[in-house]
């Protein structure tokens, strides 16, 4: 009796056992359903923007009928926010052409004409049933790392600011000082001059890089900016060996800065810095030109990173500012300017070239 009870209690169990089993085979069996997330979808409009009008109703009736849409509606015509962000988009994704309407969800952009109903359908209904990555945390991650490009600026800032043009005008200035007033007046009216072309410099490059506030540089406007900055290298190597300078200071403009100069007043410094810095542009212009394309690929950190930049184009100012204060003749200075001049147009021209030629390639 034992043996049956034992049997029977065996046999209980295996079926138990057996039960289990096939429970948990047929949960296998059941296909199992991914939890659908959030779809971020980023719509950039304008108002006064024709085709406009019908993707923002498509988008609306898209919203309606997929819960997981997350729609971003962003006006840029009249709101400054919306327009950094935007050309933060166009920089990151890189599309073949820039226009409104534009749509960016996952890592696909929709702009203009190439947004449609089926597109822009067949991209949400992909990112319901995988999951797709946040446009914006695209965005972030770009401008994470800037460390390469803060290395960059500053160091093509230093080469920019040490030529030739501006040290020459600088020397000038404090040579006519020292001849007839004190030290203390050299220190301010060369701190008079720097400031100034600080200010200048800085101007100029907000003013070029409103021509592209909201869609970045134009493909025409880079290609021009190669086709400049290659033929400006060229030149100042080709200068390099010739012992000429070809681009520099317009001869026109030379004796007006030389009168300045020897005035050497305060305003007259304020004015010559002005001048010297825009006729000073033919010198390393094509370089500066470079920097605002890749200053410009960061909208949250345009100002700080143009402020920046234009600090250390003045600091070799400051340097030579300093050494005459010290003590140094001008005549010195000037001496040695002329001894090394040739050397850096070398040096431009070597970082032009190299950056026309990253730029043509597109590494920068």
């Amino acid at each position: 009796m034992s043996h049956n009870l034992r049997t029977s209690g065996f046999s209980s169990v295996l079926r138990s056992f057996l039960i289990t089993l096939i429970l948990l085979s047929t949960l296998f069996l059941i296909p199992i359903t991914k939890a659908q997330s959030s779809v971020s979808l980023y719509y950039f409009y304008g108002e006064d923007c024709p085709q406009c009008s019908d993707i923002t109703i498509l988008i609306e009736e898209l919203e309606a009928g997929y819960p997981e849409l997350e729609v971003h509606k962003l006006e840029i015509s009249h709101n400054t926010t919306n327009s950094e962000l935007f050309n933060a988009f166009i920089q990151a994704y890189n599309p073949p052409a820039v226009d409104l309407p534009a749509v960016f969800i996952s890592n696909k952009s929709l702009i203009g004409y190439e947004l449609t109903k089926e597109k822009l359908e067949n991209e949400i209904a992909w990112c319901v049933q995988n999951e797709c990555p946040d446009p914006l945390s695209l965005i972030k991650g770009k401008e994470e790392d800037q460390s390469p490009l803060l290395v960059m600026l500053i160091g093509t800032a230093l080469i920019e600011g040490i030529n030739p043009c501006g040290f020459a005008v600088l020397i000038v200035l404090l040579a006519s000082l020292l001849l007839v007033k004190s030290k203390r007046s050299v220190l301010c009216v060369g701190l008079a001059f720097i400031a100034s072309v600080f200010a200048t410099h800085s101007f100029v490059g907000f003013g070029i890089m409103e021509f592209y506030p909201v869609s970045g540089m134009s493909p025409l406007i880079r290609s021009i900016i190669i086709l400049t900055i290659v033929s400006a290298g060229i030149i100042n190597i080709r200068d390099f060996w010739r012992g000429k300078a070809t681009l520099a200071i317009p001869s026109p403009l030379k004796p007006t800065l030389r009168k300045l100069a020897s005035y050497a007043s305060l305003p007259g410094a304020l004015l010559l810095g002005f001048l010297a810095t825009l006729g000073g542009l033919p010198c390393t212009g094509p370089i500066y030109l470079t920097m605002l394309d890749l200053i410009a690929e960061t909208p949250s950190k345009t100002v700080f990173y143009l402020l920046l930049y234009n600090f250390f184009y003045a600091l070799p100012l400051f340097v030579i500012l300093a050494i005459i204060y010290k003590g140094a003749s001008p005549e010195d200075i000037e001496e040695w300017r002329k001894g090394k001049r040739r050397y850096m147009k070398l040096i431009a021209g070597l970082v032009m070239l190299a950056l026309g030629t990253a730029m043509l390639f597109g590494f920068v």
